[in-house]
């Protein structure tokens, strides 16, 4: 087995410099957290274009947490051309999203 002296898969993992705003959903409930995020991802919000969406972690004793319901959002999302990257943070507890800019998101509605 090779010996790596770094992780190759770290080139792979967002950098947080990369991240220009957060959406802090922790505490939040299903219907307001997917409300929060539907109003980011308005192509006429001008907002920021890299995100990382955040929720609470998981707890140990089998409560359900935002990251599937979420992520299924953000799938369906980027299925309708709204987001150009999604992608689970490394630690687990939310996502990298990238929004496509408006004028290009507009070119796929049509």
């Amino acid at each position: 087995m090779p010996y790596f002296e770094q992780n190759p898969l770290q080139q792979l993992a967002i950098q947080v410099g990369e991240i220009e705003a957060e959406i802090d959903l922790r505490g939040y409930a299903l219907g307001p957290a997917l409300a929060r995020i539907a109003r980011v991802l308005d192509p006429k919000s001008g907002s920021p274009r890299r995100y990382a969406v955040r929720f609470d972690p998981p707890r140990g004793d089998g409560t359900r947490t935002l990251f599937q319901p979420v992520g299924r959002f953000l799938l369906e999302a980027r299925r309708q051309g709204r987001i150009a990257r999604c992608l689970p943070l490394p630690d687990g507890t939310g996502f990298y999203l990238e929004l496509r800019p408006a004028a290009i998101h507009e070119s796929i509605e049509r």
